[in-house]
C-alpha cells in the first residue's frame, strides 16, 4: 500500500550517508541529516546548521541509513518488523518508526490487512510520539476505503479518531485539515449529499491553501469527481486539467486527475469513436506507469476503467492489454471494490 504522506525511497545509501526530506509542495531539502522525527516537527542539520519543519509540511523521508539497516527485510515484511522492533530496543526511534510504517504498507500491499493493522499497533505502542503516526490513520482509512460501500462505516470511523487526536493533542494544523478531509470522503461513500460534500470539499480546499497544499490538491480532485457525477462537465475537466499539468502536485491527486479525465473522454465518447477510447486507454495507464507512490485503490480503480477503454477501443493487442491489467488487478488488488467489479462483469 503506498502511503498518503511517507512512501521510503529505498536507494542504496550514497557514500556522504545524506538523507532527504520532501515537502507537501514538491519541493525537496537534500544533503541534510535528520535527527528526530516527532508528532509536532522533524528536526534536520544541513552544513552544521540546526533547523525544523513542522511535521504537516513532510511528505516523505528519505534516511540513507535505511537501506543499511533494513536490508534483510526490503521485500519480507515480517523480517522488517522485526528489525523494527529491535531498533525501539535500541533507543532509535527514527529509523524504528520507518520500520514500522514500511512493514504495515507492505502487509496492505500483500493483502495481509491484519498483519498491517497489527504493525501500525505496535508503532503506536512503542513511539506514540513518533511523527509517522498520522500513517496510522492513512493506511487504514485507505484500505477501508479501496473496498467501497462495505468498507466506508470502518473508514469513517478511522477518520473520525484522527480529527479527534489532531485537534485534542494539538498537532500541526494541516494534519487536523487532512482529517477533516477524509471525514468528508467517509461521509460521503457512507450516504452524504453531493451537495454537502461539495460545501465540505470547498472548505477543506480552502483551509488547506495555506496549511496543506498537497490536502488542498485532493481536495480538489474530490470536488471534480463529484461535479463530473453532477453533470458540470466543463468545472470538473477545469479542476482535473489543472492538476494533471501543474507542477509539485502529489502522486495521488495527479493520479485522480488522470482517472477523471480518461472517465469524462470515455463518457462524451461516441461507441463508434475508437480514438477516443484510445485515448482514455492511455490516460488510465498514466495512472499505473506515471503515479506509482499513489494510493493503492485509485490503482485498483485506474485497471478497472482500462480494461473497460481497451474493450471498447478493440486496437491493436487490445485483448492483450485487458488480460495484462486483469492479472494486475486481480493479483495486486485482489481485495478492492473494483477487482470485484471486475470479476462480477459490472
Amino acid at each position: 500500500m503506498k502511503s498518503i504522506s511517507l512512501v521510503l525511497l529505498l536507494a542504496l545509501p550514497v557514500a556522504a550517508q545524506e538523507d532527504t526530506v520532501f515537502l507537501i509542495n514538491g519541493t525537496k531539502i537534500e544533503g541534510v541529516r535528520v535527527l528526530s522525527f516527532d508528532i509536532r516537527e522533524l528536526k534536520y542539520s544541513k552544513g552544521g546548521n540546526p533547523a525544523s519543519l513542522a511535521t504537516d509540511q513532510v511528505a516523505k523521508v528519505d534516511l540513507a541509513k535505511f537501506t543499511d539497516v533494513y536490508r534483510r527485510g526490503i521485500k519480507d515484511p515480517g523480517v522488517m518488523l522485526t528489525i523494527a522492533k529491535e531498533q525501539v530496543e535500541q533507543k532509535n526511534p527514527l529509523l524504528a518508526q520507518l520500520g514500522f510504517v514500511n512493514a504495515s504498507d507492505q502487509f496492505f500491499e500483500e493483502g495481509k490487512p491484519q498483519e498491517a493493522v497489527s504493525a501500525l499497533e505496535d508503532l503506536q505502542k512503542e513511539i506514540p510520539d513518533a511523527g509517522v503516526i498520522p500513517e496510522i490513520y492513512r493506511q487504514k482509512f485507505e484500505y477501508y476505503m479501496g473496498l467501497g460501500q462495505k468498507g466506508a462505516g470502518d473508514a469513517l470511523k478511522v477518520a473520525r479518531k484522527y480529527h479527534t487526536e489532531a485537534q485534542g493533542g494539538a498537532w500541526p494544523t494541516g494534519l487536523a485539515i487532512e482529517a477533516e478531509f477524509f471525514v468528508a470522503r467517509a461521509e460521503r461513500t457512507s450516504g452524504g449529499t453531493p451537495k454537502d460534500f461539495q460545501t465540505k470539499l470547498r472548505d477543506v480546499s480552502t483551509k488547506a491553501q495555506s496549511g496543506n497544499v498537497m490536502v488542498a490538491n485532493r481536495a480538489n480532485v474530490q470536488l471534480a469527481n463529484s461535479l463530473r457525477e453532477a453533470k458540470d462537465l466543463e468545472g470538473a475537466r477545469k479542476i482535473y486539467e489543472d492538476l494533471a499539468n501543474k507542477a509539485g502536485v502529489d502522486p495521488s491527486s495527479r493520479a485522480g486527475a488522470f482517472l477523471g479525465l480518461g472517465q469524462l473522454t470515455m463518457d462524451a465518447a461516441a461507441a463508434s469513436d475508437k480514438d477516443a477510447f484510445k485515448k482514455a486507454l492511455l490516460l488510465f495507464l498514466r495512472v499505473h506507469l506515471e503515479t506509482t507512490e499513489a494510493w493503492p485503490s485509485l490503482h485498483a480503480e485506474a485497471l478497472y476503467y482500462a480494461i473497460l477503454a481497451a474493450d471498447k477501443w478493440r486496437g491493436t493487442d487490445y485483448q492483450h492489454i485487458m488480460a495484462r491489467c486483469r492479472g494486475e488487478l486481480y493479483g495486486e488488488y485482489k481485495e478492492s471494490d473494483w477487482a470485484q467489479r471486475a470479476k462480477s462483469g459490472r
